[in-house]
């Protein structure tokens, strides 16, 4: 019961923070035109490449930070605005952020792989996790495979979910995903503050 908790704790941020079901309706906006076996290489390449951009920051990223010199608890801070802030966007429109639109042939890249994927709010969830115990960490690798496993299908099955759901089931569920996150966001904030002794 401990450990699917321990999951839980893990895997729901990083859910919420991807957010298939936001990337979907941009998935679909900006594939629309392509055939089917376009936007299947499509999703492959922003599985891929946020992937390993999302797994080079969960293992490195302790390093990277303590090379610029940032602390967990400014990363948290920071993390948490940044969560915070796409929350409440998600809140307002229904859908995350909108990012600009790239050709064909590097759609997986930009804007799939990066920012909507692997944008800051997920790089920064996954260093604040990766901060924890061990377990902590093997949850956080699982977690991430399996969200992504998550968009992927999404991804390939992007005209048949959206057909089912509707647009305005999609809002509200991406909606509701806004309030969760800003949630967490402020957790993460409050976190930091416990840790620096400013509040207890």
């Amino acid at each position: 019961m401990s450990i699917a908790i321990d999951f839980l704790k893990v895997f729901m941020p990083l859910l919420v923070v991807i957010d298939p079901f936001g990337n979907l309706v941009i998935f679909v906006s900006l594939t629309s035109s392509f055939n089917r076996e376009t936007r299947k290489s499509i999703s492959k390449d922003a599985i891929v490449y946020g992937g390993l951009i999302i797994l080079i920051f969960a293992i490195f990223g302790d390093l990277i930070i303590e090379f610029f010199g940032i602390s967990i608890e400014a990363l948290e801070i920071a993390g948490g605005l940044i969560l915070l802030l796409m929350g409440i966007e998600m809140v307002r429109e229904g859908a995350k952020p909108e990012s600009s639109t790239g050709d064909e042939k590097n759609m997986g890249i930009v804007p799939l792989a990066t920012p909507l994927l692997a944008g800051p709010g997920t790089i920064s969830l996954v260093i604040i996790l990766m901060k924890g115990p061990f377990i902590t960490k093997v949850l956080t690798i699982i977690s991430v495979f399996l969200v992504l496993a998550l968009v992927y299908v999404f991804f390939v099955y992007s005209s048949k979910i959206l057909s089912i759901l509707g647009d305005k089931v999609m809002t509200a569920i991406t909606r509701i995903f806004g309030l969760l996150l800003s949630g967490f966001a402020i957790q993460y904030f409050l976190d930091a503050l416990i840790a620096l002794n400013i509040i207890k």
